[in-house]
């Protein structure tokens, strides 16, 4: 029994005891370390986790909001888009019937502006042909008067009827 040995003594009992007291000490060593130590760290082991669980659960959720924001960012992008391109088109159509009516109204214009300057044409050539008409009833009656006052020849007659209307061209 000498692989008991433990401490100085020479018995077994001895060596036995010794090996309690040491066991026992060791344990209340344990006991006591477990309260002033073992609690403390472990308390401060778990708040630890606990953060780091926290943290994870709000990066995570960080990254759900971004996800969403980013979702919700496109699609209020593809409206604004979506927005534009109908406001252009309405621009263009908007433009387009514009440049049409500038256009009729344009040609209408020139029409009525064709029309008036027919119409004055018209007048214009009435009041020649009466003016005209007029002359030549002057001349008419004044190659009328020639004639009852002077009894001409076919040759005279001629020369006078050349002469009125000469002297007619020049009024």
């Amino acid at each position: 029994m000498e692989f008991l040995i433990l401490g100085a003594t020479d018995t077994v009992p001895a060596a036995i005891g010794n090996s309690l007291i040491q066991l026992a000490a060791f344990i209340v060593l344990l006991l006591v370390l477990s309260y002033f130590v073992w609690k403390p760290l472990k308390k401060v082991m778990d708040e630890r986790e606990q953060l780091i669980h926290s943290e994870i659960d709000d990066a995570e959720q960080r990254r759900m909001e971004a996800v969403s924001l980013k979702e919700e960012n496109e699609a209020v992008l593809r409206n604004t888009q979506a927005e534009i391109s109908e406001m252009m088109d309405n621009a263009k159509e908007q433009a387009k019937k514009e440049q049409e009516a500038i256009i009729h109204d344009a040609n209408t214009r020139a029409n009525q502006m064709m029309e008036d300057a027919k119409a004055d044409i018209e007048r214009e050539k009435q009041k020649a042909i009466r003016d005209i008409n007029d002359q030549v009833a002057d001349i008419s009656v004044l190659i009328a008067e020639k004639m009852i006052s002077k009894e001409i020849n076919k040759q005279d007659q001629k020369d006078l009827v050349a002469r009125y209307l000469q002297e007619a061209g020049g009024k």
